[in-house]
């Protein structure tokens, strides 16, 4: 099972999450991964069947042009800005045990990463980052793609102008091709956003890319990317808790 950007819906909280990573580090690289649910093809049909065509609330299901799978990522999970990214590497190792049986106890799947590189313009993916990702595919599911989302440096403005993160899957990830801005992104490689519905258990995309980014305008307003931890800090001091970091949590805590 593969699945293009267009059937992958995106909760707020983990987009806000992953740039708020990112926004704490400007001049590092990020990594961090993303989990959610998969559904199969049987599943997204039946979730389609049930919606009104005239709903704006649109489940996402089997009427996927390039794949009729659906993907939904609830949250990111903050792990690096100073160890390499690359395979075989004993923290990723770590990292990977940690959030495969977080994501389970939830009832949930390790669904991706999302990384940032440590330069402005760098929007391409470096061998060792390919190497790394490569990896983490190979421990997938068979038929299934890591999702990779891709933060491009220069979109991470206060407050943000815009969509600042390329949808994709691993194998469109090249060494040799720049990863398209947010802005120019094809179809395939637009994000959407939205909540999931628990009477259809599916996805739905109901939120607008104007209220993603008043979500992460809302959290850098109070100073939640200052809040947020990843595994490295959680090493250096084990109490500090990086797998559960609600957004809600972050913004308010004092």
């Amino acid at each position: 099972m593969s699945f293009s950007s267009a059937s992958v819906v995106a909760s707020p909280e983990a987009y806000t999450k992953a740039l708020l990573h990112c926004y704490k580090y400007p001049a590092q690289p990020v990594m961090g991964m993303l989990v959610g649910k998969r559904l199969n093809d049987d599943a997204g049909a039946a979730a389609q069947s049930t919606g009104s065509p005239n709903s704006t609330h649109a489940t996402l299901g089997a009427a996927s042009g390039a794949s009729s799978s659906v993907c939904y990522v609830s949250d990111a999970v903050p792990l690096f800005h100073t160890l390499p990214m690359t395979a075989p590497h004993p923290m990723l190792e770590v990292a990977y045990a940690h959030v495969q049986y977080a994501s389970k106890t939830t009832g949930q799947s390790l669904l991706g990463v999302y990384i940032a590189n440590e330069r402005l313009m760098d929007s391409c993916i470096s061998p060792v980052t390919k190497t790394m990702l490569e990896a983490l595919q190979a421990r997938m599911p068979s038929n299934t793609k890591l999702l990779v989302w891709f933060v491009s440096n220069e979109y991470l403005t206060s407050p943000p102008m815009g969509l600042a993160i390329t949808c994709l899957t691993v194998d469109r990830c090249s060494c040799n091709k720049a990863i398209s801005l947010p802005s120019q992104a094809s179809v395939d490689e637009l994000m959407t956003f939205g909540r999931w519905n628990s009477d259809t258990l599916a996805p739905e995309a109901t939120i607008s890319e104007e209220g993603v980014m008043e979500s992460v305008s809302n959290a850098l307003d109070s100073f939640a990317h200052y809040r947020i931890t990843d595994l490295e800090d959680h090493l250096e001091d084990p109490s500090i808790t990086y797998l559960e970091q609600p957004l809600m949590a972050l913004m308010t805590r004092k």
